[in-house]
């Protein structure tokens, strides 16, 4: 399952600051637990088992368990618990592919999307529940960053993250790696090592990729010819745009303006 089209619902949200007697009963789930421990200590008994979480962990219990817990008396738990349903576009249960436990850390992002969600669910404005499940796709649509989608590193580096925003909003340019280099800040030969190492493929075979998908999504809009999607992306030469293209897509970028004008009969 590709976790794409997927409705996710809010049943319960929490910013949950424990106190010392704090506990929940033993009781099976008819919802997914998310909660991700922002600081502190609980222990979590999951189908009969025990489990310690920490700052920085997100627990992830699926529907159906048995589920009952403690905090730390010593280390009060403060964290964001949310009690969901997600279910496909037929109104099936979906369930999250994700461990138990999983250590998160503490990103800032992370941070400043769950105040974010507090905010809305507390505030409770007309539409909030809107708001809030906007905020709950973002908030998973983290999570599988991190743990599910291959290839996605959310801890890339600051200087990299720079370069990553120049290229999405100049790909209609020629967009040299010794101007990149400069805008992170770092030597030429370091930014391409370090440009790999965060991002799996070398400085042009991620520029060209972006290219093609923005060229992809030009030719789609049927408003274009291949010709101009080429020069919108930046290329002069049709031939290399073309061979380019086919060997990043897997066909030639002819078909999409032909499957267009099928479906406009």
């Amino acid at each position: 399952m590709e976790y794409v089209e997927i409705n996710p619902q809010i049943e319960l949200f929490i910013n949950r600051h424990s106190t010392p007697t704090w506990i929940i009963e033993d009781a099976t789930t008819d919802f997914i637990d998310l909660t991700y421990i922002f600081k502190g200590r609980a222990h979590y008994s999951i189908n009969g088992t025990v489990y310690e979480v920490n700052q920085g962990d997100l627990l992830c219990i699926p529907k159906g368990s048995r589920r009952s817990a403690i905090t730390d008396a010593a280390n009060l738990m403060t964290s964001y618990a949310l009690n969901i349903h997600i279910y496909d576009l037929e109104g099936k249960d979906v369930n999250l592919p994700f461990s138990l436990i999983s250590h998160i850390g503490e990103p800032e992002e992370l941070h400043s999307m769950y105040n974010e969600l507090t905010f809305e669910w507390l505030k409770k404005n007309k539409g909030h529940e809107l708001k809030a499940r906007a905020l709950l796709l973002m908030i998973l649509h983290y999570y599988f960053r991190c743990l599910y989608f291959k290839g996605n590193n959310v801890n890339i580096d600051k200087r990299i993250q720079r370069s990553i925003r120049y290229i999405l909003s100049n790909l209609q340019n020629q967009i040299e790696v010794e101007e990149l280099a400069s805008i992170a800040g770092l030597t030429t030969a370091y930014f391409g090592t370090l440009f790999k190492k965060y991002m799996g493929a070398s400085v042009k075979e991620y520029i060209n990729r972006m290219k093609i998908n923005d060229a992809e999504n030009i030719l789609l809009s049927g408003e274009f010819t291949v010709q101009e999607a080429a020069y919108k992306c930046g290329f002069e030469d049709i031939y290399y745009f073309s061979k380019l293209f086919k060997k990043i897509k897997g066909f030639p970028p002819s078909r999409i303006l032909i499957e267009n004008s099928k479906s406009d009969r």
